[in-house]
């Protein structure tokens, strides 16, 4: 087998590839190659070159690997000495999507791009499918612009040649949160760019954004969806689709107004991702929901124009994002049960079943007075089943989810005790623990992402 070079290398000069175990047996085989140093080399180098054959997730954990396999004191390397990879693959990874229906009730958190290119993303998986989450919601795009993964697609568009990228391979974040059972959600901020309004005057809107309206704009965002739909994702989410809130009603085009130039563009993406068997979710404003003219008409986001070309809806129904003294009630933020449901069965009454909503709900304590805790949490979470949500997702900033997953819990034990009651009714009596039912429980995959090759106490994981 011949394993890709980096530029430059040279067939006589480059390494000899000695197998140490039969390679090709997907993500369960544990292989090695050894590595011959030469002029020029370095850890940093050599990682980059083998991670995408490897079980590690990042460069700094491969090069712990390396270091802990060939017991190196330091990361000075010579030429002509002599490394083992922990290599387990001839071919880099490619995640394969699992798809959904669209009524699928997820039960996810997002997760920011920092914590998606580190470790902290499969603990936070671990977590969450031990309390019944299973779902993760991901930043390929969040408001400053850059993509949160290695791509060519943004110097296509403009001389954007090099920005930092947190995530060195979703296909390992996808394939790896596959195996813990986990629908995988990529999340993309669409018009709120500060990169390309920064780059590219003809596209720039404000300072902040680009122009809805702008072909290029739109060509650019399908461009990075496609690449998605081509990493095995299951599910594109879009935020940020839709104008700034500034008061303004114009678009530049004649005979268009923003929901005009919303929905149309809605329709081609849709048209591209249900080719495609992927589904598409919209995030939108908790207040248009309200359907006050004015709102709809600054932002763009007409629920009965848009509900024809997505799959799930997600209003962001945080309750610290209504204003005081909205719908008479001084403090929303205090009130989470009431704005979660009233959302919910509002925006129903809108889109009946044609739609799925899948409300975001209030994860961080912006704005409450009267304590935020697994209570505020269960609070929502009880508005949105009640006013027929299809699941639901959790939003922290900062991925802060203690409080979220007290609460989710507190939902599992009471779970656990009603299956506990029911088998022993029907048992007529006490039953065995091995015998209890766990359909929440996270499965084992029995595969272990963090690196399988050395002592596991020398790799710390995350960067």
């Amino acid at each position: 087998m011949v394993f890709q070079r980096w530029n430059g290398w040279k067939t006589a000069g480059m390494c000899a590839l000695v197998f140490l175990a039969v390679l090709g047996m997907g993500n369960h085989a544990h292989g090695y190659i050894v590595h011959t140093v030469r002029q020029g080399d370095s850890l940093e180098r050599i990682a980059s070159h083998y991670l995408p054959y490897t079980a590690s997730y990042t460069r700094a954990e491969l090069i712990r690997d390396i270091q802990a396999l060939n017991t190196l004191s330091s990361p000075v390397i010579s030429p002509g000495q002599t490394l083992t990879i922990p290599v387990i693959r001839s071919e880099p990874l490619k995640a394969q999507r699992k798809a959904k229906k669209k009524d699928f009730p997820a039960r996810g958190i997002y997760v920011n791009q920092r914590n998606a290119g580190s470790r902290e993303v499969f603990d936070l998986a671990g977590k969450m499918r031990q309390i019944g989450v299973n779902t993760v919601v991901f930043d390929v795009k969040e408001v400053h612009g850059a993509l949160a993964y290695p791509s060519t697609i943004p110097g296509s568009y403009a001389s954007i040649t090099s920005y930092p990228s947190n995530i060195e391979e979703i296909a390992k974040l996808v394939d790896y949160l596959h195996k813990m059972d986990v629908h995988v959600i990529a999340r993309i901020c669409i018009f709120r760019d500060k990169l390309m309004a920064a780059a590219m005057e003809d596209w720039r809107y404000n300072n902040e954004w680009v122009d809805p309206a702008n072909d290029d704009v739109q060509q650019y965002n399908l461009a990075v969806i496609r690449e998605m739909i081509g990493m095995g994702i299951d599910e594109i989410q879009l935020d940020y689709f839709r104008y700034p809130a500034d008061g303004r009603t114009d678009t530049g085009v004649e005979g268009k107004d923003r929901s005009d130039v919303i929905a149309e563009y809605l329709s081609r993406i849709h048209a591209v991702t249900s080719a495609q068997g992927v589904l598409l979710s919209l995030d939108i404003f908790g207040i248009v929901i309200w359907q006050r003219t004015m709102d709809i008409s600054v932002v763009g986001q007409n629920v009965r124009k848009i509900m024809g070309y997505v799959d799930i809806l997600s209003p962001m129904l945080y309750p610290s994002h209504f204003g005081k003294d909205f719908d008479g009630i001084a403090n929303p933020a205090d009130n989470p049960y009431y704005f979660v449901k009233e959302g919910v069965q509002r925006l129903k009454g809108i889109v009946g079943d044609n739609v799925v909503i899948r409300p975001w709900l209030q994860s961080f304590p912006l704005r409450v007075t009267t304590g935020y805790d697994s209570d505020y949490i269960m609070a929502q979470i009880d508005a949105a089943r009640e006013a027929g949500a299809t699941g639901w997702l959790l939003w922290s900033p900062g991925n802060c989810y203690d409080e979220a997953f007290a609460a989710l819990g507190m939902i599992r034990d009471a779970q656990d005790l009603d299956e506990q009651i029911l088998v022993e009714e029907e048992h007529g009596g006490s039953a065995q623990e091995s015998n209890l039912p766990r359909t929440l429980d996270a499965p084992h995959t029995g595969f272990e992402v963090r690196g399988t090759h050395q002592d596991p106490t020398a790799s710390t994981g995350g960067i």
